[in-house]
């Protein structure tokens, strides 16, 4: 596989781990009043239920921070002690580890138990996929939350188009197009993968998390076909 075609394969896998982040994200939120992709709307809700005393809903967010942060760090011990010859599988081998987490938290509702559990294995599914994740095409990226991204986004297209005559060498020009078009892409992916989440989640309540299963197991053969090509 040629290298063009490589970096092809990991934007698209990149473009579609946004889709599931927001996917996640959305539908989460609808179950159980709770961001499971990011940290900062959490912390923030979190502050707000001890303001209005809502106990049950502190531990709930307080929970999602600790076990999203866990997630983090099992994808980097993955990646850290996983044997040499596998590790160009670490990213295939989170995603897996994703379906079954993301199985794991449609049955916890589906079974009724703690709100807890369900909380927490999103978190952590959506942990191990930040960990995973960290750039493609050479450009930063996060698939769980947009904050920074659309951020860095939008001051790369302001310096980009308010700047196009100035001294930049063509090099330097086609790097923040490159930019400009992974962070604009994985955003507006992001978009449309919460508002998957959210219509599913609404016509078939617990069961619509499941929808987010068969995205994650073609982008889990893409990647392996990729790695599998390489070697």
């Amino acid at each position: 596989m040629n290298q063009t075609s490589g970096q092809s394969t990991a934007f698209g896998i990149s473009i579609g781990l946004a889709f599931v982040g927001g996917y996640a994200d959305a539908s989460s939120f609808l179950l159980a009043r709770t961001f499971t992709g990011h940290l900062t709307g959490n912390c923030v809700l979190a502050a707000v239920s001890v303001a209005s005393k809502e106990w049950h809903l502190v531990l709930d967010r307080f929970s999602a921070v600790i076990a999203f942060l866990a997630g983090i760090i099992l994808s980097l011990v993955l990646n850290r002690f996983v044997p040499v010859h596998l590790r160009p599988y670490s990213l295939a081998s989170a995603m897996f580890i994703e379906v079954l987490i993301f199985i794991g938290a449609c049955a916890f509702l589906t079974i009724r138990t703690t709100p807890e559990l369900f909380i927490g294995s999103m978190c952590l599914a959506l942990g191990i996929q930040n960990g995973a994740l960290h750039s493609t095409k050479g450009v930063s990226v996060h698939s769980t939350y947009m904050t920074g991204m659309v951020t860095t986004l939008t001051q790369k297209a302001f310096d980009h188009y308010s700047a196009k005559r100035n001294s930049e060498g063509d090099s330097s020009k086609s790097s923040t197009h490159v930019t400009i078009q992974t962070l604009a892409s994985m955003w507006m992916t992001f978009i449309l993968g919460a508002l998957a989440g959210a219509l599913m989640v609404s016509a078939f309540h617990s069961i619509g998390t499941l929808g987010i299963v068969l995205p994650l197991i073609v982008l889990i053969v893409a990647e392996i076909k990729e790695k599998s090509s390489v070697d």
